[in-house]
């Protein structure tokens, strides 16, 4: 089934009354002026194609169209000042089940779930905030497809005067991050000096971007940070601190240091090294998974903490061919992705033993022998 997303402005239109200074925008999706990006941050094809995203205005119906189990997420144009409600209209021609979001810059208007009716219904987001307008289409089940969006906004915000230039200034709060965390523009300020020469803090109406806007790698890294205003850009360099969990075997985390990144939440992706000593079979080999889950704690015994190396295989492409014989008593070393499962912190399905030592055997030393002889009468 090809992916097809479709976006096209056919219409904007703009009213205000003679009581309040608001404005409506009604944008259908038919054109590219929106930028589209998928669940992976990737941009939309515009060509299309069997394996990606596609956009193709001969669907229907005609919208930006998700099918099952793809998400995408488009953004305006156009930042908006103080937003106050946000339409969107949806369609199905399959019963799609899933959801649609919004957020106008960084203020979130909230999720609701989409109906399996085929008929187009309008779902209102109500807040207060400026920025772009972002929308985000999920679907679990078929397809559905975004139809129009409506905007209201309050135009006595809107600059009356050209702007001449942006000052960016201040520094990150956070300058410590992990991998796959995303960088914050906390503590940036925007300054705004229009064609009169008058300044106004214009932090909260700028729409920003980052590069890199999450982080891939550990390291020193420097993040540029662009903002815009009016038409008009300015950008920082912030230089932050990536952090990794990523280990070697020998700095293997102990099962308490593992339940505290598990706990931290951070970089939980990346594969790691964890020991212990085995002190629980939980699910025996399994000849047709071909694989076993046991737990290990600090000290081998079952009434401290423990970690569970979750249908532990034999290495990183094979399951094992037969029972690897794992015994309670048994000090390991795994490597592996950190995860929680209800109360159960593991190791995700697919880890494997980097090192194995078996239970020390037990040497007879002595016989005692106690008691008395039978007495004969």
């Amino acid at each position: 089934m090809r992916k097809i997303f479709t976006l096209l402005i056919v219409a904007i239109l703009a009213t205000a009354t003679s009581w309040a200074a608001e404005v409506t925008k009604t944008y259908t999706f038919t054109d590219k002026s929106w930028s589209a990006t998928d669940e992976s941050g990737n941009s939309a094809n515009w060509k299309g194609s069997e394996d990606g995203n596609q956009f193709n205005v001969s669907q229907s119906p005609i919208g930006v169209q998700v099918l099952a189990t793809s998400g995408l997420t488009v953004t305006s144009p156009v930042a908006f000042p103080d937003v106050k409600k946000v339409t969107v209209n949806y369609s199905s021609t399959k019963k799609a089940v899933g959801s649609i979001s919004v957020k106008v810059g960084d203020t979130d208007f909230g999720t609701k779930n989409v109906s399996k009716s085929q008929s187009k219904v309008d779902f209102e987001f109500t807040g207060s905030g400026s920025g772009n307008v972002i929308i985000t289409n999920k679907c679990t089940t078929n397809s559905f497809a975004l139809v129009s969006v409506k905007v209201v906004y309050d135009e006595s915000s809107e600059p009356q005067k050209t702007v001449k230039s942006l000052a960016i200034t201040g520094e990150p709060t956070n300058k410590e991050y992990y991998v796959g965390d995303a960088f914050s523009k906390d503590g940036l300020k925007v300054n705004a000096t229009y064609d009169d020469d008058t300044q106004e803090d214009v932090t909260a109406k700028a729409t920003w971007t980052h590069s890199p806007a999450t982080f891939t790698e550990a390291g020193a890294v420097s993040v540029t940070a662009t903002a815009t205003f009016g038409g008009v850009s300015a950008e920082t360099t912030c230089p932050v601190t990536v952090k990794t969990i990523a280990n070697t075997k020998e700095t293997a985390y102990t099962v308490e240091q593992a339940i505290a990144l598990i706990d931290a939440g951070k970089d939980l992706a990346t594969p790691v090294y964890v020991k212990g000593i085995v002190s629980k079979i939980t699910t025996p080999y399994s000849t047709q998974y071909k694989n076993i889950s046991f737990n290990v704690s600090d000290d081998g015994t079952t009434t401290v903490p423990q970690f569970e190396f979750f249908r532990n295989q034999k290495d990183a492409e094979s399951k094992y061919a037969e029972d690897p014989n794992i015994k309670v008593g048994a000090t390991v070393i795994g490597y592996g992705t950190l995860t929680k499962f209800g109360q159960t912190y593991e190791f995700n399905a697919g880890n494997y033993l980097v090192e194995y030592t078996a239970p020390a055997a037990k040497t007879l030393t002595s016989i005692a022998i106690t008691g008395e002889p039978a007495k004969v009468a």
